[in-house]
């Protein structure tokens, strides 16, 4: 289905996105890659009849906030984000964001559906990454921040969050379940809106917000659609910092 009858002009951001450059950097212990893949080619013509220029400043903002928080962030888009090279990286990635088209697709070969997303591939036949693909690269392995900027991605059915070894669980505190946070829209959401959620969110972690504080600052506003929504799992008081927890459980 075509996003161009979801997309709208955008509405002024609440905070500035300069303020994603304020702040002292996090400082990684080790080697902690995120990346981020951004479909830009399905957005716009021919693959899509308007123009749309709001995922180069999704991606530019997503690796900005990404690096502040200790992550080796990279950027791919186009011909740089296929099937193949997401599955090539995923093993190694802690971080994960991605925006394009997302749905709750049909799985020929399992007869069954699963939640995931369209690479870009720099044109407009785009295969889809379903969660499967990803699960059955990263074999369980640790995922911290993890953000699917699609629609679908966080619905009740949801496959993703498994795929990143993300129990869909909200600990609050005092629980916890460790240095993981995983956020997506719920439905069909317009790509102006959850550009207002992105950048209230990517500031509220850069104003040291945990990642389930960023999530409820967030949402707390008005939207072009009355109905948007998202949801998280994770564990509310992360912070959205890189690699594993060594010393304090409770802390980011």
């Amino acid at each position: 289905m075509s996003h161009a009858r979801w997309w709208r002009p955008l509405a002024p951001p609440l905070l500035a996105i300069a303020v994603l450059m304020t702040g002292s950097a996090a400082t990684a212990l080790a080697a902690y890659p995120a990346s981020i893949d951004v479909n830009t080619t399905a957005f716009n013509p021919p693959c899509d009849d308007d123009a749309n220029a709001v995922g180069p400043k999704m991606q530019t903002a997503a690796k900005a906030e990404y690096g502040r928080l200790g992550y080796v962030a990279s950027a791919f888009t186009g011909a740089t984000f296929t099937r193949a090279a997401t599955l090539n990286r995923t093993p190694k990635d802690w971080g994960y964001y991605v925006h394009s088209h997302g749905d709750y697709y049909w799985n020929s070969t399992d007869a069954r559906r699963y939640t995931g997303f369209r690479e870009d591939s720099g044109d407009c036949s785009q295969a889809v990454i379903f969660s499967k693909d990803i699960k059955a690269k990263r074999l369980g392995r640790q995922s911290n921040l993890v953000f699917i900027s699609t629609c679908h991605a966080s619905d009740s059915v949801t496959t993703l969050p498994d795929a990143f070894a993300i129990a869909k669980t909200k600990s609050i505190s005092p629980a916890n379940q460790g240095p993981e946070f995983y956020v997506g829209y719920i439905g069909v959401r317009w790509d102006s809106d959850e550009w207002i959620f992105e950048q209230r969110f990517w500031n509220a972690l850069a104003n040291n917000q945990s990642a389930g504080a960023a999530f409820d600052i967030a949402m707390n506003g008005s939207f072009n659609d009355g109905a948007f929504d998202a949801n998280w799992w994770g564990t509310y008081t992360y912070g959205g910092v890189a690699g594993p927890w060594t010393v304090c459980p409770t802390c980011s």
